[in-house]
């Protein structure tokens, strides 16, 4: 296991990487295609979820693929976000881009306004140098009247469930593109890792259970469960691709290209990994 691991994982980290390098010139300072705030949040959101999916690829070598689940996790959600963000016209783009990095931001600086408010009337010692970090967080009430004076309860609840995984996914089911629309499905995937996120008893339970498998069963389930966390790594770093891609009006047959020299090493053999977990685990059934 530790020989497969870790060329699958060195192989996904050059794969998202050269996915990365074909990005590169489309998210540096000097490109001009496209909006300037619309280029530098896109390629902050880009670059996050690389350097994410790294350090899944790093956890994944080191027979970790629980916890390398969760950060992936984040990945798609990133990477959903990136392409949601991307589609449509540029006016609609640029509508976006403003929801995702300032207005979203500031419903969320409300929040933790008030909850550090309450914190600071706890503790006894509220103007220690210990809690400035918390004092920085709170905003005073001219400022907080003037972010609800321009949008209402009702449209601040709208913008965030728009941009919500569920919200995203809805507006995926509901386009006209065949291939967004499979993204809608990711939904269950999300669901079930809450539950390791969150630490409750389906979560908990699904990691002591695999404990108990006898030995077959286990390794299989390992790796099967490693190959689908590689293969979901290096299928959101083409998604992160094309979207950009499409949005910089540029081809994306290049995509193919990479996917075709990595084809053998390692597409196929997280592929037959897979099919051996379910051959494994519903044998006979």
């Amino acid at each position: 296991m530790e020989r497969v691991l870790k060329s699958w994982s060195g192989l996904a980290s050059h794969f998202i990487g050269e996915c990365f390098d074909l990005a590169k010139p489309f998210i540096d300072d000097g490109y001009t295609g496209v909006d300037g705030l619309v280029r530098f949040v896109g390629a902050q959101l880009f670059i996050d979820c690389h350097l994410s999916s790294e350090s899944v690829l790093i956890l994944i070598r080191e027979q970790k693929e629980w916890d390398a689940d969760l950060i992936a996790r984040s990945v798609m959600e990133g990477s959903l976000k990136l392409t949601y963000m991307l589609l449509g016209s540029t006016e609609e783009v640029k509508s976006k881009v403003h929801e995702y990095w300032n207005l979203l931001p500031e419903f969320s600086a409300i929040k933790h306004s008030e909850r550090a408010k309450r914190f600071l009337k706890e503790v006894p010692d509220s103007d220690s140098p210990k809690w400035k970090a918390f004092r920085d967080l709170l905003i005073d009430d001219t400022e907080i009247s003037r972010i609800r004076a321009w949008h209402s309860r009702q449209e601040r609840q709208a913008i965030e469930e728009r941009w919500s995984f569920s919200g995203i996914c809805k507006a995926f089911a509901q386009s006209e593109d065949s291939g967004l629309k499979q993204f809608a499905h990711l939904a269950h995937g999300y669901g079930m890792s809450s539950h390791l996120l969150h630490k409750d008893a389906d979560g908990v339970g699904m990691v002591w259970e695999r404990r108990g498998r006898d030995a077959e069963r286990q390794t299989a389930v390992r790796l099967g469960h490693s190959a689908r966390v590689v293969s979901d790594v290096c299928s959101f770093a083409q998604l992160r691709l094309f979207s950009l891609l499409r949005a910089c009006q540029q081809p994306t047959l290049s995509i193919r290209d990479i996917e075709e020299r990595y084809a053998v090493p390692l597409f196929a053999e997280v592929t037959k990994a897979i099919n051996q977990f379910n051959e494994v685990e519903y044998r006979g059934k």
